[in-house]
């Protein structure tokens, strides 16, 4: 089967974007046995550069109609950024399958970020995500809320579908769990890009909630458009009991999630979460917010905060009492079920299916 690969960010190992990591372990799976090429806009891994979406919206878009007079049988568009890509394809004659994957649906609301920029990309965004609802073969989300949500919402326009959960890396599922020594603070954390629906406000709310608590220390770590304002809360109440530090480098990764107490990670909606899986996965008790919408699939075993207050009082028991061991080795055990060769298995038949519809 020749297949390609479209995606914002070249697919590679360590980027730090939940999209590009789902395209790279995509890619080192199906050229197992399939050829698989891949088509990007840049290989550089900061996806709000905005020169970056700029170029995804203008200059690539000759190159995605180059692509249909090539011989491929399946063309997966595996950001839904790029759903664009669906009708371009089409209307300019490609004879191959179109799947695409959808994630999320957080830039369908054209006001989900203040600036003037991310507004009117969100509106580039929504009509790339309806062209791919329009126009693809096959739809993937990659978790069950996106896909009932997409379905309530824009249900008329797609009728071919199926969800596939994420899966963490094979270092986080197979690597023993080290044992905990006992340290001076309790390390609270929690990873991903500084964007409003992860709702990191909501972690430093409660790290003001416990100042006093001088056990506690809580890490925010990542980038994006929202790090000044978490840093002007930070200073305005003197939260010395926070930090924020940039994404280490790859090959660090399961030791900075080994060295945390707990993952904080009160998203308020996303698709199926890395973050929480490869915390999980790690055994680390995760706290989420209530209110959220992601998957039950993910959440299964977390901990679930109604506000800030709830959340600090969940992080003390926790401190106090340690992570339940019968709660743990069961989140262990079901999460590590998650693969990415499942993802691939499935996304392959996703593929044959559209071959012989």
């Amino acid at each position: 089967m020749k297949i390609a690969l479209i995606n914002i960010i070249k697919p590679q190992e360590g980027s730090r974007d939940g999209m590009t990591e789902y395209a790279y372990q995509l890619f080192e799976r199906l050229r197992r046995k399939h050829r698989v090429d891949l088509v990007y806009v840049t290989e550089t891994p900061r996806r709000y550069d905005i020169s970056v979406l700029l170029k995804a919206n203008t200059s690539f878009k000759p190159r995605i109609r180059r692509l249909a007079k090539l011989d491929y049988d399946i063309v997966h568009i595996t950001n839904q950024e790029l759903g664009y890509a669906a009708k371009l394809l089409k209307k300019s004659g490609s004879g191959a399958g179109i799947v695409t994957s959808i994630h999320d649906l957080m830039r369908t609301n054209i006001h989900a970020h203040k600036s003037l920029t991310q507004k009117a990309y969100n509106v580039l965004v929504r009509g790339s995500i309806l062209d791919s609802f329009k126009y693809s073969d096959y739809l993937i989300f990659s978790a069950s809320t996106v896909q009932n949500d997409a379905v309530a919402r824009f249900g008329g326009m797609f009728t071919n579908y199926t969800t596939t959960l994420l899966g963490p890396s094979e270092e986080f599922r197979t690597t023993p769990i080290p044992k905990k020594n006992k340290k001076k603070k309790f390390l609270i954390a929690t990873v991903g890009a500084f964007v409003p629906w992860k709702n990191q406000i909501f972690v430093l709310r409660t790290a003001k909630l416990l100042k006093g608590e001088k056990s506690l220390r809580f890490r925010l770590i990542g980038h994006g458009p929202d790090e000044g304002k978490l840093r002007a809360y930070i200073r305005e109440n003197k939260l010395d009991n926070v930090e924020i530090v940039p994404f280490p480098a790859q090959d660090k990764f399961l030791q900075m999630y080994d060295g945390f107490d707990m993952m904080f990670y009160p998203t308020t909606e996303e698709g199926s979460s890395l973050p929480m899986i490869n915390a999980q996965c790690r055994g680390l008790p995760v706290v989420i917010y209530k209110g959220n919408r992601v998957d039950v699939e993910v959440t299964r075993y977390c901990l679930a905060a109604k506000n800030e207050e709830d959340a600090a009082a969940i992080i003390m028991r926790i401190k106090r009492k340690g992570f339940d061991r019968k709660h743990r080795d069961a989140m262990v055990k079901y999460v590590r079920a998650f693969s990415w060769d499942r993802v691939a298995m499935e996304t392959l038949d996703v593929y044959k299916r559209v071959l012989t519809h």
